[in-house]
């Protein structure tokens, strides 16, 4: 049998199966030569000129002698791809042709003709390749494998003037030593509280197989405050000898673990299905923050199961959120097997619901990354994340704990409360050197709490005896017997809260990158923005996630978070030394607020304070940090004490200010040092 395939000059013979086939030699390209189909008993047709290539055929003799060509024997192929032998040239047919090939010898590709047929080829851009050809072009992985990251931190940090020397109106108490012993402290003068902490924390990911994964995170170290080694601790009770070498000390009792994560994800054809722990981020992190930035603290977990699927370019995901199990077997010491729940009527109960637009596979941040880089076009990003969140009742345990002889009372609480929030981004960079980012997220949380003290309700003045508000036909029935307690007293609250964050950011050029960011979050009548006050007065007040981060001194440590108040935030960031390996940037950012509602302050007065912050850092790629931050904050009159306004926060039970004082400076320096992998 004479086989012979019409082929480029450009293509070799296959590599033959023992590795020992003769090399070819190469003949002179035509511009008559027709790629042959990739079939082992394809025929070549003739070419656009009309000329007829050779065609192989077992009944046709007369071609296979004027062409006097030896038939080339191949071996099977191992994954039975077509067999290729060298085409003789057009113009010396008669010419023997030999194919000699070794694994370890490779021709050099010929692409002189390219330029002809380029014209002739359909070329797809990067945003028209569909997923399923993306997943064919990506290396498989080996399964099963583990793939570890984390970061290890430290940070040392300076807090001056924190207390702002009122005696009680920041979240930050004042040095021990200002006020023990009490009959004469040890310094009262002292205004400088320094902690130095470290955190170490590992998230591998289990990769079972190409669709099965197993997400885990935990934080070896939890923040610890640095000085673990107790031995020469004296004089504190219940302290290790020299020879028991613990990690511990008089500091405390340190978090040695701590379980962030634990959840698993399966790929289906109807989507992702999660199951387990698992944080909660959701676009800036106002309301729903993972605590995953440099310099986090917290971070929001949720006991979630969820399904995730993509529909129109836009991923939607529907969840189920344990928020609250109530009183369960083992936390109340009465471990009988494996952990119950004691009621269904305590527990809390979250649906949650989220569809956005944004990357989460490579696949998504390839097309992004063309969009901006390639097309140069801007890119929009964003969502809307709902949720709604339902309780029925509390059960109250005293202190003599679980009792079945008298067991825990159960108040009708009557929860319902929704949250929306609404997250957009734009991303542009038109040219090398400009890029612009705009973010804004908007957040409302409604709804409406039909006792919100612990006392009992159900009491209708037309109605001998109580209602039963647990269950809904009497509640529909004695339209607000649930919301009123034996006393008469409306025990019902409804909630309304908002909150906004916006965040910009410019570069054109050169070594400056500056932007805007601003925002709001509502807030109430009761002063010190309602800590300490009831449950009702508290839910006046919007309160941004603590792992939101505006500055240093303000709203981190002395507010704690952001909360009845509004602000802006120009910025201003240099970049320098940017060898591509490492660079070192410094940033300075000024912070004004003022509150939104007045009363809610510590003060009555609505201005809080004007603070600058400064930050130098040397980044190594994305792999270590190294930082020393700085910042000063000039309170205002909402900070200051005024008589007879309740305290904020202090040591012992001081009543409210009996003199009215000024806020004081406060300032800071840190240092941190982090590393990643």
């Amino acid at each position: 049998m004479i086989l012979a395939l019409a082929l480029p000059s450009s293509l070799v013979a296959q590599e033959d199966a023992e590795g020992d086939a003769p090399v070819p030699t190469e003949a002179p390209a035509t511009d008559d030569t027709q790629p042959a189909e990739e079939s082992e008993d394809a025929q070549p047709t003739a070419d656009d000129d009309g000329e007829q290539d050779a065609e192989p055929a077992e009944d046709d003799a007369s071609a296979a002698e004027e062409q006097e060509q030896e038939p080339v024997e191949q071996p099977p192929a191992e994954d039975d791809a077509p067999e290729l032998v060298q085409q003789p040239s057009a113009d010396d047919a008669t010419e023997e042709t030999t194919t000699e090939e070794t694994g370890d010898d490779w021709p050099e590709d010929d692409f002189s003709d390219f330029d002809e047929i380029a014209e002739d080829i359909d070329f797809v851009p990067a945003a028209a390749i569909d997923d399923a050809m993306l997943d064919r072009l990506t290396p498989l992985a080996s399964f099963p494998y583990v793939e570890v990251s984390g970061h290890l931190r430290t940070r040392s940090r300076a807090r001056v003037g924190f207390d702002l020397g009122t005696g009680g109106t920041s979240a930050v108490l004042p040095p021990l030593e200002t006020v023990s012993p009490s009959d004469a402290p040890a310094n009262p003068e002292a205004s400088n509280l320094w902690t130095t902490d470290l955190r170490l924390r590992l998230a591998p990911t289990f990769h079972i197989s190409e669709t099965l994964r197993v997400h885990t995170e935990a934080d070896l170290l939890d923040t610890i405050a640095l000085g673990a080694d107790p031995r020469h601790s004296y004089f504190v009770e219940g302290m290790p000898g020299a020879d028991a070498r613990l990690l511990g000390g008089y500091n405390g009792a340190p978090s040695l673990l701590t379980v962030r994560q634990a959840y698993g994800e399966v790929d289906a054809f109807f989507g992702t299905l999660s199951a387990g722990r698992m944080l909660n981020h959701w676009g800036l992190g106002i309301l729903a923050n993972g605590g995953q930035c440099d310099d986090c603290d917290f971070g929001d977990v949720v006991d979630r199961v969820a399904l995730r699927t993509s529909f129109w370019n836009f991923n939607i995901l529907a969840a189920y959120d344990f928020a609250g199990a109530g009183l369960t077997s083992d936390s109340l010491g009465f471990a009988h097997g494996t952990p119950h729940e004691l009621s269904r009527l305590d527990g809390t109960h979250q649906w949650t619901a989220q569809v956005w637009r944004a990357p989460i596979s490579r696949a998504d941040r390839e097309r992004q990354a063309h969009a901006l880089y390639t097309t140069r076009r801007p890119v929009f990003n964003g969502g809307l994340y709902v949720s709604g969140r339902h309780n029925r009742g509390q059960a109250n345990v005293d202190e003599s704990g679980l009792n079945t002889v008298a067991p825990p009372e159960l108040t009708y609480r009557g929860l319902d409360i929704y949250s929306a929030d609404l997250w957009g981004q734009m991303l542009w960079e038109p040219a090398d050197d400009r890029r612009i980012r705009l973010e804004l997220e908007a957040l409302g949380i409604f709804g409406n709490i039909d006792n919100t003290t612990s006392a009992a309700v159900g009491f209708d003045p037309d109605q001998t005896g109580s209602v039963n508000c647990f269950d809904e036909a009497s509640r529909e029935a004695n339209p607000g017997a649930c919301s009123t307690d034996a006393d008469g007293n409306v025990t019902s609250k409804s909630v309304s809260q908002f909150g906004l964050a916006l965040e910009s950011e410019f570069y054109f050029g050169g070594p400056i990158t500056f932007g805007l960011n601003a925002g709001l979050a509502s807030g109430g009548e009761s002063p010190n923005w309602g800590y300490g006050e009831s449950a009702a007065n508290q839910l006046d007040f919007m309160r941004f996630s603590p792992d939101y981060h505006l500055d240093l001194i303000l709203f981190r440590e002395v507010i704690g978070t952001v909360t009845n108040a509004t602000y802006a935030n120009p910025y201003v960031m240099a970049t320098f030394l940017d060898s591509g390996l490492q660079r070192m940037e410094f940033q300075l950012d000024a912070i004004a607020s003022r509150a939104l509602n007045a009363a809610g302050t510590p003060s009555g007065e609505p201005w809080l304070g004007l603070e600058f912050d400064a930050s130098l850092r040397y980044l190594a790629t994305d792999t270590f940090l190294a930082a020393i931050d700085a910042g000063v904050l000039f309170p205002f009159a909402g900070l200051a004490a005024e008589v007879d306004r309740p305290r904020f926060n202090h040591y012992g039970d001081l009543g409210p200010f009996g003199e009215s004082v000024d806020p004081g400076l406060a300032w800071t320096l840190q240092g941190r040092l982090m590393w990643k992998f």
